[in-house]
């Protein structure tokens, strides 16, 4: 390749070099064919050039980008891989020169016809990646007359050569923008909103109006209600959708792990530090980061929190460097934190550095005209996973939905949901198909009744329950239940014995 650029006049490496700078400019597909084509058709002086594809499947040739006067002709044209000159360049993967086509036996008038062109010479570069020819190059009638020249070929091969490299760079990135794409979808998806309810179209629009800002949010809501999708929404449509989402339980690591995942950790700050650790507040870096169960933080930890809320800077464990963030922080709890100021338990600093934009969740019950609407949703995504042809709800099972207290909120309905489609034998979701406990959660046991003997009342018929929805299929009832079956037989047999 050096060779040849030292053959290469000035003009012809000035547009070269234009052309290597534009192309490292972008790697938008169509964008990078229109500076490869317009570069090959004037550094050549020709009237035309098109590029075209192999396309493996059907083994014809494709044209992916074209210039000249009939260039929107070409776009739904193919070659096949045994005709034309085009088709020999790739076979060969070795350029071709042809300057009369009318007395080249190898040339492929089928083209020309179909476009009104008329082609009178043509010189051809295979595109060849790692040993693979993947397409053709190539550049129509000099303007002058005159024949190709030695200048010609040597600049085609430079211009193939990076054509090539830059496609597949472009394709690349291609396949990671749709990927990333197939992603998002997946996790929207995943976390979609579902709300019909006042009391929660509330909370949607406090969101959206903080979502603009960096404030830090406080969201406040019973286990389940959602109070992660809320962080997740406010992040999806804040101006830092495209950075970190980085979600934390502040009660799911142990106090000895938290600091550490929290800010990171230098090489030998203990036994085991063998690498430096970026904790979750620099991976959140530019982005969110989602505190869950806030209320669970130690106290030695709270007081680090409470200097990068303020600060926005720390220390990694063991280390002496300052650390800078740029993160928006969103923290979450199902606890009443002023009580567990007065117990000493919270720091009131940090309270109120978190309460700055509070937002309440309502629980399930609160927001009944939700429900019909998220049995539904939870239905298709676990009819999809499952491959179940289940379309919808019995009238009565949609009563039985809406009626329950739901202790659990959204998750228990996701939980209830996923068993019946489990269950279900057809296309729609009768109340038999529902294993719901069979009294209110909240009733009164019978007069004398002990905790513990009011539970065992409550698992038993629990079991029962379960039981009965599985057709008396023990082994069934225990995948649901998640127990052994050898174990769910004896609890059965001691049920007999005492009934």
């Amino acid at each position: 390749m050096d060779a040849i650029i030292h053959k290469i006049g000035r003009e012809q490496l000035e547009m070269l070099f234009q052309m290597v700078s534009s192309l490292s400019s972008t790697l938008e597909f169509p964008r990078i064919m229109e500076i490869i084509m317009d570069s090959a058709r004037a550094l050549l002086g020709a009237e035309a050039s098109s590029l075209l594809l192999l396309d493996e499947t059907t083994n014809e040739l494709y044209f992916a980008s074209a210039t000249g006067a009939v260039s929107e002709r070409l776009k739904n044209l193919t070659v096949p891989l045994d005709k034309g000159i085009a088709g020999a360049c790739v076979r060969d993967g070795r350029l071709k020169v042809v300057n009369d086509t009318a007395a080249a036996p190898e040339f492929y008038p089928q083209i020309d016809m179909k476009t009104g062109f008329v082609t009178r010479s043509i010189i051809a570069a295979p595109l060849v990646l790692t040993g693979k020819t993947i397409g053709v190059i190539e550049v129509l009638n000099k303007k002058d007359g005159t024949p190709w020249a030695d200048e010609d070929k040597e600049l085609l091969i430079i211009i193939a050569f990076q054509a090539a490299h830059v496609i597949q760079n472009a394709q690349l990135h291609m396949e990671v923008s749709e990927y990333k794409d197939l992603l998002r979808n997946e996790l929207d998806a995943r976390y979609a909103i579902v709300a019909n309810d006042e009391l929660f179209m509330e909370v949607l629009q406090l969101s959206e109006k903080v979502a603009a800002s960096a404030t830090t949010v406080l969201l406040l809501g019973e286990h389940g209600t959602g109070k992660e999708l809320i962080a997740r929404y406010i992040h999806r449509i804040s101006p830092r959708k495209d950075q970190p989402f980085i979600a934390v339980s502040c009660a799911a690591l142990p106090t000895t792990l938290l600091e550490s995942e929290l800010f990171g950790y230098e090489k030998g700050a203990f036994t085991g530090a063998s690498a430096q650790h970026r904790g979750r507040f620099e991976l959140a870096n530019h982005g969110t980061i989602f505190l869950d169960e806030i209320g669970d933080l130690p106290i030695e930890t709270q007081v680090k929190l409470l200097r990068v809320l303020q600060e926005r800077e720390f220390e990694r464990l063991g280390g002496v460097k300052t650390v800078k963030v740029d993160v928006r922080v969103i923290a979450a709890t199902n606890q009443d934190l002023e009580e567990k100021i007065k117990q000493k338990l919270f720091r009131e600093d940090l309270f109120y550095r978190l309460n700055v934009f509070p937002v309440h969740i309502p629980p399930l019950r609160d927001r009944r005209n939700d429900i019909p609407a998220l049995a539904m949703h939870f239905l298709s995504v676990f009819a999809k996973q499952m491959n179940k042809p289940v379309k919808k709800l019995s009238d009565d099972a949609q009563a039985a939905l809406v009626n329950y207290p739901w202790p659990g909120n959204v998750r228990e309905l996701q939980n209830v949901i996923e068993r019946a489609v489990v269950l279900a034998n057809s296309e729609i979701i009768g109340i038999d198909s529902l294993i719901l406990p069979l009294r209110p959660v909240l009733a009164i046991p019978q007069s004398g009744n002990s905790l513990r003997r009011a539970v065992e009342e409550f698992k038993m018929d629990y079991i029962l329950a379960v039981l009965k929805q599985c057709g008396g299929n023990q082994r069934k009832a225990s995948e649901i239940l998640k127990i052994q079956p050898t174990y769910l037989s004896r609890l059965l047999h001691r049920n007999k014995k005492n009934t």
